[in-house]
């Protein structure tokens, strides 16, 4: 069977390169919010995002679904959306330095890219607000303020379109993965019909054609004859009631009793549900009983599923016997 396809193998979102590339990312976050320490007035806080920020990251390399989970995505967007306040107000004047609203634009990014479009946009949505009242509260001032928001929006808008368009490109890869197993199904189903009727074609000549030309000659037909095309007509009798049944032990006993005129009887009930059960040990049962048996009738029948016993052979000739096989 083929193995399922997910949008995040195909782009490995989830692989340890993605990984080590989101950590990267941290790292030069972390570098950059460190060396411009100064431009803050509590750097106590700058310590305290950067804590927030890396605890995100952990949970989103720690998620390994295809779709980020919900509480994941939520708690991520959450912590994007609030590193704003804590650290736009209390920037040194003339020493402003944004790497915390990338930093959080980044994590809103991965939201998206993980399938969590909404609350994605959710947690822009509440970004936004925050770098709008930052704008119109300071001297960055709402025109600013807007020309920032609009930048991180378009960043959100790209993984947007992409998650969508690998969302398509995963569900037609499903699609066509379906197809194939569909395709090789259907063609391991016409080779086990073809080689099953090539095994029967290959029975029918070897034990109704010299018959049938026996009979084609014009010849006298015989006793023996007549015995002989009892026993054809039975073998495809068996061929069409005995499927379960029709294997070579038991083919060969079941000939040679008829010949010795035993009247022999095959039928399959199982509907092919032979799980569970000890075939090759019937399979002795019955040769037994047909090599043994010189008259009367040898019946030899699988059951139909869902009871204990799954096969029954009854001699019932000079000697009576019956035996039956356990499921186990």
């Amino acid at each position: 069977m083929a193995r399922p396809v997910n949008r995040s193998s195909f782009v490995a979102l989830t692989s340890t390169g993605a990984h080590v590339f989101v950590w990267l990312y941290y790292a030069a976050t972390a570098t950059l919010a460190l060396w411009s320490i100064g431009d803050s007035t509590q750097p106590w806080l700058v310590v305290l995002v950067l804590a927030l920020f890396a605890g995100a990251v952990l949970a989103l390399t720690l998620d390994r679904g295809d779709r980020l989970s919900l509480p994941v995505a939520v708690g991520v967007s959450a912590v994007a959306a609030a590193s704003i306040y804590p650290l736009s107000w209390q920037l040194v004047p003339g020493g402003y330095t944004a790497w915390y609203v990338g930093a959080a634009t980044a994590l809103l990014f991965m939201v998206n890219l993980r399938g969590r479009i909404a609350v994605g946009w959710a947690g822009c949505a509440a970004m936004v607000t925050a770098l709008i009242l930052w704008g119109v509260t300071t001297p960055i001032g709402l025109a600013d303020a807007i020309t920032i928001s609009a930048r991180q929006s378009a960043i959100v808008g790209v993984a947007t379109l992409t998650a969508l368009a690998l969302q398509r490109t995963g569900g037609r890869i499903r699609e066509l993965t379906a197809e194939a197993s569909v395709r090789s199904a259907d063609e391991a189903a016409g080779i086990a019909v073809a080689e099953e009727r090539a095994r029967r074609l290959a029975d029918l000549r070897s034990s109704a054609v010299p018959l049938l030309q026996r009979i084609a000659g014009g010849g006298p037909i015989t006793d023996e004859d007549r015995g002989a095309f009892a026993v054809a007509e039975a073998d495809l009798r068996d061929s069409l009631r005995a499927r379960g049944l029709r294997v070579p032990e038991i083919m060969d006993a079941a000939r040679e009793a008829r010949r010795r005129g035993v009247d022999v009887v095959l039928l399959d009930d199982s509907g092919g549900d032979l799980a569970g059960v000890d075939l090759p040990g019937f399979v002795a049962l019955v040769t037994e009983a047909l090599t043994s048996a010189t008259d009367g009738r040898v019946t030899a029948r699988l059951l139909p599923p869902g009871r204990p016993v799954f096969g029954t052979v009854v001699a019932d000739g000079s000697v009576y016997s019956k035996r039956e096989a356990l499921r186990d």
